[in-house]
């Protein structure tokens, strides 16, 4: 990673506003238009739980927004990062899957199913979670497929804000082929225009994802 120059940047003073606020994120909720690659995935019998988080981090690495958090006290951008995703495993308890950008969706599908089977094996505190959970270069995601939803809040605590997004899928609606996502944003690093914007950039990932595999 490397560190934003505040003498350059657009954002030094919205930054300076907004960074030591007790509560510095704002959520925003849409509706994604889903069935295009819902049908897609059915057709090609690959997951469509992977496919959109193989497609939401290739979408964050392309929207540089994405990927700049807040590190002591200072703007950072950084270069990759991972995701941090939440699973349901046998017992109705979440684990923590982390989970890396692969060069394809077939090199992230193997890496994914590998991931998921051993967290789900492990407790909720396990290796994986100590050396990695508090890192900046994450991406939050969570999956609430049951819940067509339209406002979504988060539990969270006072200590350091690092600027991580978090981002909540919900239930796909089989009969508009909208589903909800929730995106939480650190407002000291993005404004509406740059939810947005990587909305956008999620969507254009999706459409280019089906017309090129």
């Amino acid at each position: 990673m490397t560190p934003i120059d505040l003498t350059t940047w657009p954002r030094q003073q919205h930054f300076s506003l907004f960074k030591d606020f007790t509560q510095p994120y704002f959520n925003v909720c849409v509706q994604l238009d889903m069935q295009p690659l819902y049908n897609y995935c059915k057709a090609q019998q690959i997951s469509f739980f992977q496919s959109y988080i193989y497609l939401t981090l290739q979408a964050c690495h392309r929207y540089q927004p994405m990927l700049q958090r807040v590190i002591n006290d200072a703007p950072w951008q950084l270069n990759t990062a991972r995701a941090s995703v939440v699973e349901l495993a046998q017992d109705d308890t979440f684990r923590f899957s982390y989970f890396t950008k692969q060069d394809s969706f077939f090199a992230f599908q193997t890496h994914a199913t590998h991931v998921s089977t051993a967290a789900k094996l492990q407790p909720l505190f396990s290796h994986a979670f100590s050396q990695t959970e508090g890192q900046a270069d994450l991406i939050h995601i969570s999956v609430l497929p049951w819940l067509d939803f339209m406002s979504f809040s988060h539990a969270f605590t006072q200590g350091t804000n690092l600027g991580i997004p978090k981002l909540v899928f919900g239930k796909l609606n089989k009969l508009t082929g909208k589903m909800p996502l929730s995106i939480d944003v650190h407002h000291a690093l993005m404004d509406g225009l740059h939810v947005a914007k990587f909305i956008n950039e999620l969507q254009v990932a999706i459409t280019q994802f089906i017309n090129t595999n």
